[in-house]
């Protein structure tokens, strides 16, 4: 018996202290125990939760035939297993790896439910970070070699063009007609050159510079580019870390974000553009292997050294994105612009550009709320 009583206190200390959650319901999914992992996962007090149906979990992510088939599986006394979208006590969703087993007495009859569930919310950001970076990877190579390939047709076609040309009378329609075409392929030729830098592909001339000072030099260029009907507002940090970048290229990132938010906010709105100092945790292997990433310095868990890093940030205050056009926005040739408003190169021209200096861009944007970019670059020196 004293055996019996010490096993069932060891089980019982070793629910309580689990990193998962562990909770137990009766058949009609009222929750009579939560373990301390509970509260810290999910915001709610055990004692508050005790009582409760497990219901004050639901999401509302689920249709409620996927709810059904679980409540059917555990009620014929099989163990469900699955991954849920639950809601914390203060309104946000999160991922959890849930394993629910029927509990039965001596008679064979469920009494109760004993669900355990491990939050996973973390693993899978990092794992869609992980392919969103092998998808753009994959883009960058493919684009880079069609890019390659089609530049080099089109400097022929170009050069035979131009020599025809030459031979036609001056205002003959042969002539009109081979000087149109010669301007089409060069605007093509232009556009195989925003997806070399896509691909990062194309040589840049670099120099240290302060990002204020580039940003003043670009200024002139904002009410051409945005109108009268824009509202421009700056916060550019004072004594900002210098960067070792193409200050051509980032004019170029710096004006296409901003044609971006203009027509995100049909010719008005606000747009704040800010820069501040950032120092960010890089691990020993990230910096020996060269294959850090903003995005996902906090994923790892070794001790980190600071990196200095700047960061550039444009918000609008335009109507903002869905997901889904949030995940394709640096795909070449994405656009939701009418046919023949846009090439669909601007922001893929952008993400290149950051990659190329070895930045990250990230967006942030919902339907209503405006969007923001943020660029994140390494500090020369």
């Amino acid at each position: 018996m004293q055996n019996e009583k010490e096993l069932l206190l060891i089980i019982f200390n070793a629910i309580e202290q689990s990193s998962d959650m562990v909770f137990i319901t009766d058949r009609e999914g009222t929750i009579v125990y939560a373990n301390p992992s509970f509260e810290k996962i999910t915001g709610f007090d055990r004692k508050e939760a005790v009582g409760k149906n497990s219901r004050i979990l639901k999401s509302g992510s689920h249709p409620a035939q996927f709810y059904k088939d679980m409540w059917d599986t555990i009620l014929s006394g099989t163990t469900w297993s699955g991954r849920i979208i639950n809601k914390r006590k203060d309104g946000t969703n999160y991922i959890e790896e849930t394993l629910i087993s029927p509990v039965v007495n001596c008679s064979g009859e469920i009494t109760h439910f004993m669900a355990i569930r491990k939050d996973i919310t973390k693993e899978i950001e990092l794992e869609n970070q992980v392919f969103e970076a092998q998808k753009m990877e994959s883009l960058a190579i493919l684009s880079g070699q069609l890019a390659h390939d089609f530049n080099n047709l089109l400097t022929m076609v170009i050069g035979s063009l131009d020599v025809i040309s030459e031979d036609l009378k001056k205002d003959s329609t042969s002539r009109r007609l081979a000087e149109a075409a010669i301007k089409m392929a060069r605007d093509y030729s232009n556009l195989t050159k925003q997806l070399l830098i896509f691909a990062r592909k194309q040589e840049t001339s670099r120099q240290t510079k302060n990002l204020n000072s580039l940003i003043e030099e670009t200024k002139p260029l904002f009410k051409t580019l945005l109108g009268e009907k824009i509202e421009i507002e700056f916060n550019l940090a004072k004594n900002l870390f210098e960067v070792y970048i193409s200050p051509e290229q980032f004019k170029q990132v710096i004006s296409n974000i901003l044609t971006n938010a203009k027509d995100a906010m049909s010719g008005a709105g606000k747009i704040i553009i800010k820069t501040s100092n950032q120092q960010i945790a890089e691990t020993p292997e990230q910096r020996a292997s060269g294959s850090s990433s903003a995005g996902r310095y906090a994923a790892r868990p070794q001790a980190p050294n600071k990196q200095k890093h700047v960061s550039f940030e444009i918000k609008d205050t335009g109507k903002g994105m869905d997901k889904n056009t949030l995940s394709r926005i640096f795909e070449p040739f994405f656009t939701t612009k009418p046919k023949g408003k846009g090439t669909g190169l601007g922001l893929s021209t952008v993400y290149g550009i950051v990659k190329q200096h070895g930045g990250e861009i990230s967006v942030e944007s919902e339907p209503g709320k405006g969007t923001t970019f943020r660029i994140l670059m390494p500090a020369a020196g």
